[in-house]
């Protein structure tokens, strides 16, 4: 699955402007979770991650024009999924800001696999 992919400019594409919509709003967010020390290492986590998609995305598309890269795009929002959930379940995030923010995620997951 090492096929090239390379386009004019990705970030034209319907994934990436829906991807960086969503790591937008998770850095927003955690911008304020990051104040309060019980928070900080899910915002640590979620920031890292976050910025991890959009790397591998603008890699998988363009200069290296590897799938392996988006690849590893949908394995970050795979574990930031997981950091939401956590952060859920410790009373970090909503549970509708969880489910609306899961549901974006899988949106951009599902324009990665195509």
């Amino acid at each position: 699955m090492t096929g090239t992919l390379a386009v004019e400019d990705y970030r034209d594409l319907a994934s990436w402007k829906q991807a960086r919509f969503v790591v937008c709003a998770l850095l927003a967010f955690t911008e304020s979770l990051a104040r309060r020390a019980e928070s900080r290492r899910f915002a640590a986590e979620i920031n890292r991650l976050s910025i991890s998609i959009l790397d591998n995305m603008a890699k998988g598309y363009e200069g290296e024009g590897d799938r392996t890269f988006l690849v590893k795009a949908r394995q970050s929002i795979k574990l930031l999924e997981t950091q939401l959930k956590l952060a859920h379940e410790n009373d970090v995030l909503s549970a509708s800001d969880s489910v609306l923010l899961t549901r974006e995620l899988n949106a951009v997951k599902r324009s990665l696999m195509k």
